[in-house]
């Protein structure tokens, strides 16, 4: 849940901006104001509470804004539950109102009508209040957590990174090229990238590894339309940049009508944040497509790894899906599904640089990719779906890795 871009708070150095995260202990005080004013107006109705004394507390309308969406997470306006549904209840009056007085009730005969009303319909109380008993206004604010004022700051920042990346084109990770979690953080962001439809490039710029993570942008869609995608990826490698010792992530995002650039997080930048994600990469798959493929490969006594470490090709770093080991040769096994046009051409466009480095290459394309990879000079074999499952010559891949 982004609190809107409208309600970003930056501060701009040397070109580039950055967020104003909330501080536990810096921003103590205010949290605390706030925490106290939801406290103090837990269950009235939201129409009753006096929230310009909150804007007065906050004393920035972004923030303000921004914050009232955060405590959402703590203090909702309550269901209540109701024999009658007043959508259903709004329908049925406007239905009698049409059939018993041609659609019309003068002033002077309302509360004579309200009571035939009633009675048509079988209820008691106050019509009123049962019409609208669905408005917001009319709703109780109830207290759903306990929070502290961490968990108050936490979620805030959580929402500032939410908010950035929804509104992102793409993100750039820098992370030291002798970090000792590097190979945890490309796995995680391939596989998640290949999970969320994303493209992503990996090349290394002196001792530094830059990676560009963002969607097959097409003309006809906004040019943000991967935000979301991009802000669940960045969240699954929070934990381990956290963890790390030298690294940034940057955001080229669009407000109102400029493109900018924001350092989100970095080394230098990190905000109180709770994700809850472990870092370990666990043998799983991207599709039920390369589950299948290793799983035929394997019973066919194929010794086939899952992703063991990326590969520096000059300056270009790959990750290719699987490593063959046969008669003493490694073999890398790359799978290529059809997302979509602009999919493909940047997958094509990869497979191809990659191709010019390694000679033991071999991909397994979805036969709808065969008009983009005619000119790819490494051995491709073509597989069909059915039933959800690959259809492909195993045949040939045995017959590669053991030199037929």
């Amino acid at each position: 849940m982004t609190y809107g871009r409208k309600n970003l708070r930056l501060r701009y150095s040397s070109g580039k901006a950055y967020p104003l995260y909330l501080d536990p202990e810096g921003d103590r005080e205010l949290i605390k104001e706030v925490l106290q004013f939801y406290i103090d107006n837990e269950g009235k109705r939201l129409g009753d509470i006096d929230w310009e004394e909150l804007r007065i507390i906050v004393g920035d309308d972004r923030l303000y804004n921004a914050l009232k969406k955060t405590m959402l997470h703590f203090f909702k306006p309550l269901q209540l539950h109701r024999e009658v549904d007043p959508k259903v209840l709004r329908l049925r009056i406007f239905q009698l109102v049409n059939t018993k007085f041609g659609g019309f009730v003068p002033q002077s005969s309302r509360d004579k009508a309200i009571e035939i009303l009633k009675r048509e319909i079988g209820i008691d109380g106050d019509l009123d209040k049962l019409l609208w008993a669905d408005d917001i206004n009319e709703l109780p604010l109830t207290r759903v957590a306990n929070p502290s004022i961490e968990d108050i700051a936490k979620v805030y920042n959580l929402e500032t990174i939410d908010t950035i990346c929804v509104n992102s084109l793409r993100i750039a990770i820098e992370v030291s090229r002798y970090e000792r979690l590097l190979s945890s953080i490309v796995k995680t962001v391939g596989r998640f990238s290949k999970l969320y439809g994303l493209v992503y490039d990996m090349r290394y710029r002196g001792t530094i590894l830059k990676i560009v993570v963002e969607g097959p942008r097409s003309l006809f869609r906004r040019p943000t339309a991967y935000g979301f995608r991009l802000s669940l990826l960045l969240l699954k490698i929070i934990d381990i940049l956290y963890s790390s010792r030298v690294w940034s992530v940057e955001a080229e995002t669009q407000l109102a009508r400029k493109t900018i650039i924001i350092e989100v997080l970095s080394h230098r930048l990190k905000p109180a944040i709770t994700t809850g994600i472990e870092y370990e990469v666990k043998q799983v798959f991207d599709s039920s497509i390369e589950e299948s493929i290793y799983r035929v490969l394997n019973s066919l006594g194929v010794d086939i790894r899952r992703e063991e470490e990326p590969i520096a090709l000059g300056q270009l770093l790959y990750l290719p899906d699987f490593k063959i080991y046969r008669n003493g040769r490694v073999y890398y096994l790359e799978v290529a599904g059809f997302w979509r046009k602009e999919y493909a051409e940047k997958k094509v466009y990869k497979l191809r640089e990659i191709s010019k480095t390694l000679d033991n290459l071999i991909v397994i394309a979805d036969e709808n990719l065969k008009p983009f990879l005619k000119k790819i000079d490494i051995p491709i074999i073509y597989y069909t779906v059915v039933h959800g499952k690959p259809i492909l010559p195993y045949k040939k891949i045995i017959d590669i890795i053991d030199g037929r």
